[in-house]
């Protein structure tokens, strides 16, 4: 491989959803999932993905990792396949439960997803993920004898052992108290930002979502289609910035279209 074809292959992919969309079942019980959806992901950019229970946000986010098949419509991440960049190792999926394997310590679960990726051992690379997420003197310990906000940064750390270049969260924060989800979400985009992924939030959290993205998509209930596309107008790692009124403002402004969303007929 070229260095050109190294730089190109680490670098954080675009993502183009065109006419996207997700029916489930058949005939008279068939559920529209999703409508068409055109969407593009620039290259680095964090987008958020808010809206009511139901309204497709997980499933448009399957779809963008591969693991669903769409009713119309495709996905690709820089010219290829989710399947095709996920078997790599360059795609990584978080979801609320961080689904470690109980039998397996810290670290063990840290490194098998460069395993399952067949990426070879980086025992450095793991120990190095490990402390960074705060887990340093844990790496023996299984998962039962972690909290759940600890459960959740391993989760994060083996999502990020395979250097991946797309970086998908479902509800990452959502199963553990506010306080450690405040925590998390003030140390753990530092990880991912740092490695420039191109990356997409699943979130409930009005709050969390400016916090977190470059963008905030605002979704309609079932079938789900997106309604608004609003910018977060101030600089990353913006936990210090809260208080700004520009943050209040874009929070403000998402909250009106899911209202609006909401007295759809």
């Amino acid at each position: 491989m070229s260095p050109r074809d190294m730089t190109e292959a680490s670098a954080p992919p675009e993502v183009i959803c065109r006419d996207l969309s997700m029916r489930f079942g058949r005939g008279k019980t068939a559920v529209q999932a999703l409508q068409p959806t055109d969407l593009t992901l620039a290259p680095g950019s964090m987008t958020a993905l808010v809206g009511p229970s139901g309204c497709g946000k997980s499933t448009l986010l399957r779809l963008i990792a591969g693991l669903e098949h769409p009713s119309s419509g495709q996905v690709e991440i820089d010219g290829d396949s989710p399947r095709r960049i996920r078997r790599a190792g360059q795609l990584a999926v978080a979801f609320q439960d961080p689904s470690l394997l109980p039998w397996r310590s810290l670290r063990s679960n840290v490194a098998l997803a460069r395993h399952l990726a067949r990426l070879p051992k980086d025992r450095e690379k793991v120990a190095d993920l490990i402390a960074k997420v705060g887990l340093a003197g844990f790496e023996r310990h299984r998962p039962a004898a972690l909290s759940g906000g600890m459960r959740q940064r391993a989760a994060i750390a083996r999502c990020l052992a395979t250097d991946p270049r797309l970086l998908l969260l479902d509800e990452p924060f959502g199963a553990v108290d506010e306080l450690t989800r405040r925590r998390l979400n003030i140390d753990l985009p530092k990880l991912w930002q740092a490695r420039g992924v191109t990356g997409l939030l699943v979130t409930h959290s009005v709050h969390e979502a400016v916090l977190l993205a470059d963008r905030v998509l605002v979704m309609s209930p079932r079938p789900g289609e997106i309604i608004a596309d609003i910018p977060v107008p101030l600089g990353r790692l913006r936990n210090a910035r809260t208080s700004l009124p520009e943050f209040a403002q874009t929070v403000a402004q998402v909250n009106a279209h899911l209202s609006q969303s909401a007295a759809l007929p």
